[in-house]
C-alpha cells in the first residue's frame, strides 16, 4: 500500500512538471525561457536557495527546541536528516501528511528517543508554526484584502476557511493530546483496522504497548504547556521560519531584474501568504496543479508578462523541486542504515 501510494506521487510529481513545461513551451517558449534565465541575476539566484536552507535550518532549531523541553536532543547530522527528510516526505504525501510519521520512526529508530517523546515534540512543533501561521497570514492578507478580493472570486471564503482548518487541526490535536481516553479509543480504532487489513500481526499487543507511549506522550504535552519560554522560542522561530519562506517570492523578482516599488514588494510577500492559505484546499503532495495556478492568478500583472513562466517555475524549484532532490540524496544512504531495517 505504501509503495503503491509513493509511486503515485511521484507520478502527479512528474506530471506536473510535464505539464509546466508542456506550459511555458506553449506559451511562452523554451527558448525565451531559457534566455530569460541565463541573462538573470546569479547572485540573487543564490541567495534564493541559501533562503531555503535557511528555512530549514530554522526547522531544525524548532525541533531542537521541541526536544529540549523533554531532555532530549538529536545530534547535528541526525538532526539535519531529519528535518530535510521530514520536508521530502511532507512534499511527496498528499496534504503534507508524511513528513511527521517518518520523523517519528527516525528519531525512535537511529536516536533512541521514545515514541511518546518524538510524537510530543513534533505536535508541539507543529502547534507553534500553526500559531506562527495564523499570525503572518493574519497580518499579510488583513492589511491586502481589498488588493485579493479584487484579484481572487471568493476570496474571503477561501481566507475564512483556510484559517478555520488551522484552527481545528491545531485544537484537535491538542485535544487529543491532553485527553488521554479519548487518544487511546482513536489509536485503539485504528490499529483494528490495521490488524484486518493484516498491516499488524498482533494488534492486541501492539495496543498494548501503545498505551504506555500514550502515557508518556500525555505526559509531554502537559510538560510542554509549562515551559511558556521556550514555547515562545519556538514560535518566535517558526515566524522567521514563514517569513524566509514568503521572502523568496520577492527574492525571484529580483533574479529576473523586476523593478518593484516598495508597495509592489509587499504584494509579491503577502501574495506566498495567500497561495499557503489557498492551497489547503488542494489534497495532493506540494498542492499540484493548485498551487500553479494560484501563483499565475495572484502575481499576473506583479511580475512582467513574459516572465511571469519563468518566475513560476522558478518558484516551484525553490519551494517544491529542490527539497525533493535533496531528500532523495539523503534518503539513498539513510535506508541502508541497520537501525532501521
Amino acid at each position: 500500500m505504501k509503495k503503491k501510494s509513493n509511486v503515485l506521487s511521484f507520478v502527479l510529481i512528474l506530471l506536473s512538471v510535464l505539464a509546466l513545461i508542456f506550459y511555458i513551451s506553449y506559451v511562452d517558449g523554451i527558448k525565451n525561457v531559457l534566455n530569460i534565465f541565463l541573462s538573470c541575476n546569479k547572485i540573487w539566484l543564490f541567495v534564493g536557495f541559501l533562503f531555503m536552507v535557511c528555512f530549514w535550518a530554522l526547522d531544525y532549531i524548532i525541533l531542537q527546541q521541541g526536544l529540549n523541553i523533554f531532555g532530549r536532543k538529536l545530534s547535528f547530522k541526525n538532526g539535519v536528516i531529519n528535518c530535510i527528510l521530514g520536508q521530502f516526505f511532507n512534499n511527496i504525501t498528499p496534504s503534507a501528511t508524511g513528513g511527521q510519521p517518518f520523523q517519528t520512526f527516525f528519531m525512535n529508530k537511529a536516536c533512541k528517543i521514545e515514541y511518546g517523546v518524538a510524537v510530543g515534540a513534533l505536535l508541539i512543533k507543529f502547534l507553534c508554526y500553526q500559531l506562527a501561521l495564523t499570525i503572518t497570514c493574519s497580518f499579510f492578507l488583513f492589511l491586502k484584502f481589498n488588493y485579493f478580493v479584487s484579484k481572487i472570486q471568493g476570496f474571503a471564503f477561501f481566507m475564512f476557511f483556510g484559517f478555520l482548518i488551522n484552527a481545528v487541526i491545531a485544537m484537535a490535536l491538542i485535544f487529543v493530546g491532553i485527553n488521554k481516553k479519548v487518544t487511546v479509543f482513536l489509536i485503539g480504532f485504528f490499529i483494528k483496522i490495521l490488524g484486518k487489513l493484516r498491516i499488524f500481526k498482533n494488534p492486541e499487543q501492539k495496543l498494548i504497548s501503545i498505551k504506555k507511549e500514550v502515557d508518556l506522550f500525555n505526559e509531554t504535552i502537559l510538560t510542554a504547556f509549562k515551559n511558556i519560554r521556550k514555547l515562545l522560542k519556538m514560535i518566535f522561530f517558526s515566524l522567521l521560519q514563514i517569513l524566509f519562506l514568503y521572502f523568496v517570492n520577492a527574492v525571484i523578482a529580483f533574479v529576473f531584474n523586476i523593478n518593484v516599488s516598495a508597495d509592489s514588494l509587499f504584494n509579491i510577500v503577502s501574495g506566498a501568504a495567500c497561495v499557503q492559505i489557498c492551497s489547503l484546499f488542494v489534497p495532493l503532495p506540494g498542492a499540484v496543479g493548485g498551487a500553479e495556478f494560484l501563483f499565475f492568478l495572484i502575481y499576473d500583472g506583479v511580475f512582467a508578462a513574459n516572465k511571469i513562466s519563468a518566475a513560476l517555475l522558478l518558484w516551484r524549484i525553490y519551494t517544491f523541486y529542490f527539497p525533493i532532490i535533496v531528500g532523495l540524496f539523503f534518503s539513498k544512504s539513510v535506508f541502508k542504515r541497520k537501525e532501521l531495517k
